[in-house]
């Protein structure tokens, strides 16, 4: 085995298990100051230990779970945190509705709802090592269990309406247009499950080896990124492969523009790399130590997440137009 395989494999199992590790961990560590750095391609900004889930809002400040505590850090566009609120234990999963009401799934198996200000609103109890989150077209939220093998429907009340099997360690989820869930399951052989809005499953397709981020098209096509085989696959609504871009350092997460440019975070090479629709590299960027999540703001700046050095850093002006969902309304979700 590789080096670097054997790196991304250990990573694919801390994703799993991070979120217990740093419960017991937090303590020991003091609390990383608030500042920010500089590099020579973008602005990394200081936000704490371990950040993990990403969120934008409609006013463009970025909402950051900082997975090694128990708080959300918002950050306003210029990167000066503004709000640091607390949640629950290790939050991981982010979102936030149109009504600017947050919602985070943490570690120790729950979804926590706060209002646009940071106040507790509820928090539910829905499966073992909550990860992906996010909001359909008609406002409901889905989470993904890891160990729970599941994908849990909540109102925005956090009422739960339903709980679905979803496969084999559920983790990356997108919600069509049309209401279908599409989850990729990364210990599962490498597939991509996809239920119905009723939560039947009507497909499963093969996805390489350790499928993880998610987004979809406007043409409705999916795609997948796949750490170990340097890759970003592209499938049509049936699982078909309609192309295989390569994309080396660990293609993590992934984010499209509503102008049709593709940017995948590269966990282990600490990296951005910008696509066209055809899979040609059009620029790299460099980012803070093991980019996990992405997203675009409404000016077509580009955010990551950086867990390895506690920061988040920002490509400004990296593309034109905002983030694409497959939906109408002003709802953002996690990019998975």
């Amino acid at each position: 085995m590789k080096f670097n395989e054997y790196l991304y494999l250990a990573g694919a199992k801390r994703t799993q298990y991070f979120l217990f590790i740093f419960l017991s961990a937090a303590f020991l560590i003091n609390i990383v100051n608030i500042g920010n750095l500089r590099n020579a391609n973008a602005l990394n900004f200081k936000v704490g230990r371990s950040p993990y889930g990403l969120a934008i809002s409609r006013a463009n400040n970025i909402y950051v779970a900082i997975g090694g505590f128990l708080n959300v850090v918002e950050l306003n566009e210029k990167g000066r945190v503004v709000n640091n609120f607390e949640t629950d234990w290790a939050p991981s999963g982010i979102a936030i509705n149109k009504k600017s009401n947050i919602y985070v799934s943490t570690g120790i198996g729950y979804v926590v709802k706060l209002n646009k200000n940071g106040q507790f609103i509820k928090k539910v109890k829905i499966g073992i090592v909550p990860a992906g989150i996010a909001i359909g077209p008609g406002g409901n939220i889905y989470v993904t269990s890891i160990h729970s093998k599941t994908v849990t429907k909540l109102n925005p009340s956090l009422k739960i309406l339903k709980v679905f099997y979803a496969g084999i360690a559920p983790y990356g989820i997108v919600i069509g247009k049309n209401g279908n869930i599409y989850v990729a399951n990364f210990m599962n052989k490498g597939t991509v499950t996809v239920l119905n809005r009723s939560g039947k499953i009507i497909k499963v397709f093969k996805a390489q080896r350790k499928p993880e981020g998610m987004a979809i098209s406007p043409a409705g096509n999916i795609y997948v990124t796949n750490g170990l085989s340097n890759s970003v696959l592209k499938f049509d609504k049936n699982g078909k492969v309609l192309k295989k871009f390569y994309v080396s350092g660990a293609p993590y997460s992934i984010a499209l523009s509503t102008t049709g440019k593709i940017f995948v975070a590269c966990i282990y090479a600490n990296k951005v790399v910008k696509l066209n629709r055809s899979g040609k590299i059009l620029n790299t960027y460099r980012t803070g130590m093991n980019p996990n999540f992405i997203a675009i703001d409404n000016k077509g700046n580009v955010w990551t997440a950086n867990w390895g050095d506690g920061t988040v850093t920002k490509i400004a002006g990296a593309t034109k137009g905002r983030e694409f969902f497959p939906y109408k309304g002003p709802v953002w979700q996690e990019s998975f």
